[in-house]
């Protein structure tokens, strides 16, 4: 079986890709199938500076969005959202290779899923889904599903219809016993909002009417994905709202007590650390080289430098690719199709 020999101090950053759709400029549109249009999806292994296009695990997906690498099973895990407006959704999980893959979520269990992130230390998944209007947590096998967070209900087409309740990104910390969420708004709209919650539903209480969650920031062009450093107490995310303020790589200070927050944040309520890109959304915190990864839809990774605001460099450019999420480790994958 591939493992990962998983070193935080090594220089080498390898990323896991999700690739929802690829241009087919040879075959026109109109003459392809719904199937064909939903499972052009790739799963995509790459590692800046080593190669020079990124390797592909899997193809044939079914709209991958999220993704997230277990290090102590060696194992991707990976959400699909499914065909646009139907309960189809799926939790997906493979060797880091690729092989043996697994569903371990789908049958009208969630609706949309978007970021996923592991808890190794409790062996949980969380998970958003969108048109689900949920924050759902399982096993890595998938059993024990539950419900943390509800926004509504998704079979009232009004509820479904307002982006407001849409939630995307993910983010825990288990020091802080806290969850955080995005729920992005309707495009370019600036509804887009961040939460937070504890990570266990209080007591006489369930995912509808919560009582601890928290308003952590507001009136944002449309938030994505989220990553959390917990040393730090900051969050990072992703926006794929209008220019100049949203299509950024973000930053908001958390923890009180810390060094006080750049003129920026202060007066912005948070601090823009890169922009101009091509509708951000996948995100991966690399603390080893101080910097973050960003996918977006225009089919570009970035690096960005989290210390030096607006410095960013792009690593790789597929023309006909649409890339959604993105997931980080550090050292080399070792064992067949390495």
């Amino acid at each position: 079986m591939p493992y990962l020999e998983n070193n935080k101090n090594s220089n080498t950053s390898t990323l896991f890709i999700l690739n929802i759709y690829r241009a087919t400029p040879e075959t026109p549109l109109y003459t392809q199938s719904t199937n064909d249009l939903t499972h052009p999806g790739r799963l995509l292994r790459f590692t800046p500076g080593k190669d020079d296009k990124p390797v592909t695990l899997l193809q044939d997906l079914h709209m991958p969005d999220g993704i997230a690498i277990s290090k102590k099973h060696d194992r991707i895990f990976w959400t699909q959202m499914g065909n646009a407006g139907s309960n189809d959704g799926s939790i997906m999980t493979s060797n880091l290779d690729g092989s043996d893959v697994k569903c371990i979520l789908s049958g009208g269990a969630i609706h949309t899923p978007k970021q996923i992130v592991i808890d190794e230390e409790a062996e949980k998944l969380y998970f958003c889904d969108r048109e689900g209007l949920r924050v759902h947590r399982c096993d890595l096998d998938g059993g024990h599903r539950e419900v943390l967070i509800q926004t509504g209900d998704w079979r009232n087409p009004d509820h479904q219809n307002d982006q407001t309740r849409w939630c995307v990104g993910i983010a825990i910390s288990r020091d802080l016993g806290k969850l955080y969420w995005t729920q992005k708004g309707a495009p370019k709209m600036r509804q887009g909002r961040i939460f937070s919650a504890e990570l266990e539903v209080p007591s006489g209480h369930s995912a509808v009417d919560r009582p601890d969650i928290k308003l952590i920031a507001e009136n944002l062009p449309e938030p994505i994905d989220l990553e959390l450093d917990e040393d730090m107490g900051a969050l990072y995310w992703t926006d794929r709202g209008e220019f100049p303020f949203g299509n950024t790589l973000n930053r908001k200070t958390l923890r009180v007590g810390e060094a006080a927050p750049r003129e920026e944040e202060r007066k912005l309520g948070r601090e823009i650390l890169a922009e101009g890109f091509g509708e951000a959304i996948g995100l991966a915190l690399d603390k080893v080289h101080g910097c973050a990864w960003v996918a977006d839809l225009a089919g570009r990774i970035w690096r960005c430098d989290t210390k030096k605001p607006a410095a960013k460099q792009k690593v790789h450019e597929e023309e006909l690719a649409v890339f959604t999420g993105l997931a980080l480790c550090h050292g080399q994958v070792h064992g067949p199709g390495s």
